[in-house]
This record gives structure tokens, sequence and C-alpha cells, in this order.
């Protein structure tokens, strides 16, 4: 038993269960109840005989049935805002979505239903998913309308089609040069299609979808706390948070809204935009600072970049040109001078750096440039992140080892998009993505997070999508790479913490931590793949309080 000091008073008893610990990164079932002190953190983690001392006259007891107790899930990359928005939107996901004719029929039924609109908006579109892997074009959302803008969202957040409303209100015209990072796609006689990719897809963005208020941000982020908790995560991260949106986040911690503990990624391009020459703020000086709110709810973690786009839509900067199609190499976000120059400036003012960057050359971009910052002002273990990290090879994971760069992987891609990979990239590039159990091996320091809304998030697909790695149509990608249930667990619950310099609070079920728990109907380490739906999430806990289930 691990037992602490007895003058506190426990205030919850988890009994008659079992508990997975993730102490020591083992998973094994170390407990058989948990006890909660007033201030919501854990009190004790003790077998069943011994836990039943502290389930004293008014203490609550919480008789678990068999099920198992985790630490609660940490999704340490998704998109909250985004998630929150897009709850609101057209969703054009496939399933159900069959085809071209299915997204136009959705939007034109919203239309039909808010016919005072003055935007028709719709997330989750995937083109890789329709009969012909085409995207749809301008024409087609002009037949949903042609008096306001019609904006569709890739699954990706990398590129959007538009219609001809929406390119006037844009300034888009056939002599409108491709943005830098950013491509407008054009047709044979070199007018745009509606396509936007990456730079193209959110230039001047405010010209067609109409700012937030701060009442709708706070609203947007409780419809994502809502999603979260039921899926059993307590903790996530924003992996894009512009200066201006973080008082939003403190206003919905505090209005009570956003229940899951809150780690904010910095929009670093924007901070220094803001800057300008002044020196570069330090991560001290871009915390929340409001009367009743701590660093445990919201907090700002790290400094985000972006060195690539996405597979999906073809815009990952690769070392060799995409699958059948010989002079695409993909889209670099910056110059390789301007990114060393952004990423030094965050690492010279204390920032843990996370950069996206999937495509191959620009993980090689990044570690260069984590390097170079490194040479300049040396520190101990800064903890530098890369985003995705998806198409490695030997030389590249042997810098990461060298330099201790985490890889934040999103297992779901590999279920979700993974046929769209094949496509992209061929048979070889695409059985090398995201190479966890290689990473695992090799001593690679790895977390797991979903991207939400790319993907759905739910942890417990995502374990399922490292240990299987099989994409929607059955195919396996890199089956040699696929993880043990434990260490997927792992990387979902303890590791991301580790990735987000929050370990001391969070990640494992020790005493001292915050009492943040996922109740699960069956043991995950001893449920088969194939009756992997009977397992789901039965309650959520943070700071020892149900809020879900």
């Amino acid at each position: 038993m691990t037992r602490p000091d007895r003058s506190r008073d426990a205030a919850a008893v988890f009994l008659n269960g079992t508990v997975l610990t993730m102490a020591g990164g083992d998973g094994a079932a170390s407990a058989g109840g948990v006890a909660v002190d007033r201030a919501g953190r854990i009190l004790a983690v003790a077998g069943a005989s011994e836990i039943g001392e502290f389930a004293e006259p008014g203490v609550r007891t919480i008789d678990l049935g068999g099920r198992t107790l985790i630490p609660g899930f940490f999704d340490c990359h998704m998109h909250l805002l985004w998630l929150g928005r897009n709850l609101s939107n057209v969703s054009l996901a496939s399933p159900p979505v069959r085809d071209r004719d299915d997204v136009v029929r959705l939007l034109r039924g919203r239309r039909a239903a808010e016919p005072e609109a003055t935007l028709i908006q719709g997330n989750f579109y995937d083109q890789n998913r329709l009969p012909d892997g085409r995207h749809l074009t301008r024409a087609d959302l002009d037949l949903v309308a042609t008096d306001i803008p019609v904006r569709i969202e890739h699954t990706s957040g990398h590129a959007a089609v538009v219609n001809s409303r929406a390119l006037a209100l844009l300034g888009i015209t056939r002599d409108t040069p491709n943005p830098a990072g950013g491509e407008i796609e054009r047709d044979a006689a070199g007018e745009p299609t509606g396509l936007l990719l990456e730079t193209a897809s959110w230039n001047n963005l405010n010209r067609i979808v109409p700012d937030l208020t701060p009442g709708q941000a706070v609203e947007a982020l409780g419809r994502t706390d809502r999603y979260l908790l039921e899926r059993g995560v307590t903790s996530a991260t924003d992996a894009d948070t512009m200066p201006r949106e973080i008082g939003w986040y403190a206003d919905a911690a505090l209005a009570g809204c956003l229940r899951v503990r809150t780690n904010c990624m910095v929009a670093w391009e924007t901070v220094l935009l803001h800057a300008g020459d002044s020196a570069a703020p330090s991560p001290v000086d871009l915390q929340p600072t409001r009367a009743g709110l701590d660093g445990h709810r919201l907090h700002v973690g790290q400094a985000k970049l972006f060195s690539d786009g996405a597979i999906t839509t073809r815009t990952c900067l690769l070392s060799e040109p995409l699958e059948g199609v010989p002079d695409n190499y993909g889209i670099a976000m910056h110059d390789e001078e301007n990114l060393r120059q952004m990423i030094r400036r965050a690492h010279e003012a204390g920032w843990q750096v996370a950069t996206h960057a999937i495509g191959d050359k620009a993980i090689d971009l990044v570690l260069a440039a984590y390097a170079a910052a490194q040479r300049a002002a040396p520190r101990n273990r800064p903890d530098h992140r890369i985003e995705h990290c998806m198409l490695l090879n030997d030389g590249l994971i042997a810098r990461m080892r060298r330099q201790h760069v985490w890889s934040i992987g999103q297992p779901e891609f590999l279920t979700a998009l993974g046929d769209a990979y094949f496509a992209a990239l061929g048979e070889e590039r695409a059985n090398r993505l995201s190479p966890y159990a290689t990473l695992d091996a090799r001593g690679i320091a790895q977390a797991f997070s979903s991207d939400c809304p790319v993907v759905p998030g739910a942890p417990l697909d995502g374990i399922r999508a490292a240990v299987d790695r099989k994409t929607r149509s059955g195919r396996a990608i890199g089956a040699a790479e696929a993880l043990t249930v434990e260490a997927a667990l792992y990387a979902y619950t303890a590791a991301p913490a580790f990735a987000s310099r929050v370990e001391r609070d969070r990640g494992t079920i020790e005493p001292g931590k915050w009492a943040d728990f996922a109740v699960l109907s069956r043991n995950p380490l001893n449920t088969p793949l194939d009756e992997w739906d009977d397992l789901r999430v039965v309650a959520t806990y943070v700071a020892g309080e149900c809020l879900y289930g």
C-alpha cells in the first residue's frame, strides 16, 4: 500500500474494481482502490482490504462494481475551440456522406433551416472518401447558395472549398498570386476552382466567417467540454491558441463551462508579429491572470509553429515527390531560415517548442532548427516536441534520440485516414508512417493525442488503432509497428503529462496527484481487439468529482 499522512481526511473512496495506475509505465493492476482527499487529490492507493480503512462515516464510497479505474486520458494535441465551433456546423463526415450530392444536400438543408443565415459552413469534409477522390468545386457549392458565402473545411484543417460568393469576398481572382505557404487551385483556364490549400484557406478568413464573440467562444468551449468528458478526457491541449483566445479560455473555465484541465499552445508566429523587434515574451508573460483561476485548470505551455501541411491534402513536405506527381514535394510553411529564427526566439525566451511536421523533409528541418537553437543558447532538456512526426527513417529517429525530442502521435489517423496515405505516398512510405513500436524500442519519448476534430478524438479508438494498425478498408498499415495495449494506454495517460510538463500533478494514479479518472467498463489489458467495441467509458472524474456518467 502507498500510504500518505493519515491526518488528511478522505472525502471519497473508490472500491471493488481494478486500478491501473500507469505509474512506472508498466500499466499493471497495482491496487484494488483509491482514496481521495477533500481537495480533490489522491490520498492513497491500496489493496482492497487496506483501502477499506478509509471508508469511514461521511466518506463517499464509489463502488466500481468490477470495472477498471485508469488515469483520465490526456489529449495533448487537439483543438478545443475549433471542435466547439464545428459541433454547431454541418457535419460532412464520411460515413454517412457518400458523394458530392450528399454534401450539397446537407448544406442546402442547413440553408433551408436557417434562411436568415449569412454563412453556410460544413466540417469534416474529406475528398478522399468520395467515389472519385476529387475535391468539390465552387460550382458545386454555388448549388447551395450564390448570395452568401459557403465554405466547407477539410477534415485535416489544411484546406477548404468555397463558393463563388466567398471567393469574391476574399478578393480571389485568376490574377491573385498564391500566398506564401499556400496555394489557390486553378482550372485549365486559370480560374480559381474554389479549393484553397494551407495559408490560402485561412488568410482573410474574417471576410466570410464572422469572428466569435467572447460569449460564443464560451458556449463553444462548453460543447467541447461535454464532448471530451464523455470520452474520458480530463486534460487537453489546444494546439494553436491565438493570444486573444487565452482570455476566452479563462472566461469559460471561470464560468464552469470548461472543466477539463486545459493547456494552450500559443500561436508563436502571431506572438512574434505582435512583438516585432521587441524581446519575445516568455511563458510567464502569457499566462492567464484571473482571480480564482490557477495553472492547474488553465495554463499556456508551448510555442506552436507549423513546418508543413498534411498528407491528405498533399501538402506535407517530402524529400521525394508525392506518389504519381513527379514535381510535387508538398508545401513548406516557412523558408528554412525563417523557421530557424522563429524557433530560436522561442527557445531563447524559455519556451518548450511544439512544431507541426509530418513529411520527412519537414521533420529534418525542424530537428536542424532545434539543434541550432540549442547550440546558440544551451538549455537543460528543453523537451521540444514534433507534432504528428509521421514519415520517419532511421537517421531522423537517431537524431530525435540524441536531441531528446518528443514525438506526439495521433494513432486514430491510421484508421480514419490511412487509405488516403497509400494513395498519396505509395506502399513503401505509407508503411513507414508513425513507427510507434520502433520509437518505443529505441527509447524515443512519445505521447499520443487525436488532433480532434481532424478525427473524432476518442482515446479508446486511438489505443485500438495503435495496436491494430488497420485502415477503414481493413488494410494493414505498418503492421510491424503495432504497440501493446499497455504501451498505447501509457502513451495516452502518463506520457502526455510528461510531454506537457505537468507530470507532478497528472498522468498516473499516485498519492498527491489530482484525482482525475476515467472508469472503463472492462479492463483494456485483457480485452481482445475483436471485443473492443464493448469497452467504453462509464464515468469521468475531475478532482474526485463525477462530471460524466
